[in-house]
């Protein structure tokens, strides 16, 4: 049977029979692919912990039947850092599901790959794990052809206004937002669009220097989420333990 050989980070897993598990993995240059795990439920396995989400593995699958199935599998990178920070773990996850949700099987997206792998070593020492996501989620929309314009007006490029227009995603200017109708419009502040072009100017460093709290950094991630949600057209199941943590952060006065 032929060989697979890659390496990719594991997005999410499931059940298969008693004992086997359904791997999803974000691969270099196969794109999203499906293996199965023999036997990786069992506590013995050598495939029970690197074939956990959040897991960077190298891997050669024999493809034979429906799915491929592991034949040999290492972790590259567990990420032990975001597993042990409750805080940590709900932005990865979201990530990890983000990108799982946005893409189909078997299409090549290294740049999104590596752009996942990056951001979730930067979420293992950052403080600002909200502008983080707020960062991976505009490059993620980037990446998959909704760029969010911040420098002009969508429509006649003209000098963007203060209401986004979700679906869009961008900043019409007062003339092209009258001709929007009923779509879903949300005021940006100041302070937000300025957060925003910081985010868009593509240098975390000059992000990660700001000192918190961050004016407008709630009011941005709330607009990003309407994006997200309108683009992928979906809610992703992660968003409410995201949020949870998100209400507990603040509550205590903590930084998300």
């Amino acid at each position: 049977m032929p060989l697979v050989k890659a390496e990719g980070v594991v997005l999410r897993t499931g059940n298969l029979g008693e004992w086997d598990r359904l791997v999803v993995i974000l691969t270099a240059g196969y794109g999203k692919v499906r293996v199965i795990a023999k036997g990786a439920r069992k506590v013995q396995s050598r495939y029970a912990s690197v074939t956990q989400s959040l897991t960077h593995i190298g891997f050669t699958a024999y493809v034979g039947g429906k799915l491929p199935t592991l034949s040999q599998a290492e972790a590259l990178e567990s990420f032990r850092p975001l597993r042990e920070d409750l805080d940590s773990l709900a932005y990865a996850l979201y990530m990890l599901e983000l990108v799982d949700i946005s893409l189909v099987d078997g299409q090549p997206h290294d740049d999104i790959l590596s752009l996942l792998i990056a951001c979730l070593h930067i979420l293992s020492h950052t403080e600002h794990r909200e502008l983080l996501l707020a960062f991976f989620e505009l490059r993620l929309l980037a990446r998959l052809g909704f760029a969010l314009e911040s420098e002009a007006c969508p429509r006649c490029a003209g000098r963007p206004g203060q209401h986004l227009v979700v679906d869009l995603p961008g900043f019409p200017c007062l003339k092209c937002s009258q001709t929007e109708g009923p779509r879903l419009q949300v005021r940006v502040s100041d302070d937000a669009m300025k957060l925003l072009r910081k985010l868009n100017g593509g240098d975390w460093r000059a992000v990660e220097s700001l000192c918190a709290p961050v004016a407008g950094e709630r009011e941005l991630a709330a607009a990003l989420d309407s994006i997200v949600f309108a683009k992928l057209e979906k809610r992703p199941e992660s968003h409410g333990f995201l949020c949870a943590m998100r209400v507990d952060a603040r509550s205590k006065g903590g930084r998300t």
